[in-house]
């Protein structure tokens, strides 16, 4: 009797033991399904918000055409978020870009629009009429921040950005015309990892491209070759 019931206890005694290894074998393979959809999740939220910058800035681009208003981008360097408006000139700013138009090309008279300083101090931001969600700031998932933009005006970092709209040290401007042209821009951002990335403007087309690293563009439209 005494060696049935020995018997009988080492065999319970192993299928505990197997079941605790069974446990912790399902425990190891749920904890790397969270971690990896965790990380998954963090990079998808990456790439929503910068498909989200791509495609607002594809948008204002038409948008600015399809409605015949001046629209702008603001990109807040320091709170790492984005939103659009309307621009509205006062009297003084359309009678300047008016004395321009005389004689002047459309591309001319864009470009005299965006590096007119006088046109840019006399300028009211406010909601797109139609898509007032368009003025709401676009908060970027924690981590993602940007590096640098890069304007026909010059590079602009955080801490040394200046907004003719806002009227403070926080804010790069991206700017949108009725005739269908954009401001040539280069947006340099970096992820949680450290890795960089770059999005180009297309001023004609209002498309942007993205390139998963650091890239340099400079505007030389109009310079002369040396």
């Amino acid at each position: 009797m005494a060696v049935v019931k020995s018997a009988l206890y080492s065999r319970n005694q192993a299928f505990t033991l197997l079941e605790l290894m069974v446990v912790i074998a399902i425990f190891g393979v749920v904890a790397s399904i969270i971690g990896l959809r965790t990380g998954n999740f963090s990079w998808w939220n990456e790439d929503a918000s910068l498909r989200r910058l791509s495609e607002t800035i594809s948008f204002l681009h038409y948008q600015a055409g399809a409605d015949q208003s001046f629209y702008q981008l603001e990109l807040d360097l320091t709170k790492n978020q984005f939103r659009a408006g309307v621009l509205r000139p006062d009297d003084t700013a359309i009678a300047s870009l008016a004395s321009l138009a005389a004689g002047a090309g459309n591309l001319t008279l864009e470009l005299a629009a965006f590096l007119n300083p006088s046109a840019g101090d006399s300028q009211t931001f406010i909601p797109p009429p139609r898509y007032p969600s368009l003025a709401e700031p676009y908060q970027f998932p924690e981590g993602l921040v940007f590096e640098d933009v890069v304007t026909m005006r010059g590079t602009i970092k955080p801490g040394d950005a200046t907004s003719s709209i806002s009227g403070d040290n926080t804010r790069a401007v991206i700017r949108f015309t009725p005739r269908g042209f954009s401001e040539f821009a280069v947006i340099h951002l970096k992820r949680p990892s450290g890795a960089s990335v770059t999005i180009l403007v297309n001023p004609f087309t209002g498309v942007t491209e993205t390139y998963p690293e650091r890239r340099d563009f400079e505007w030389a439209y109009g310079r002369k070759k040396e």
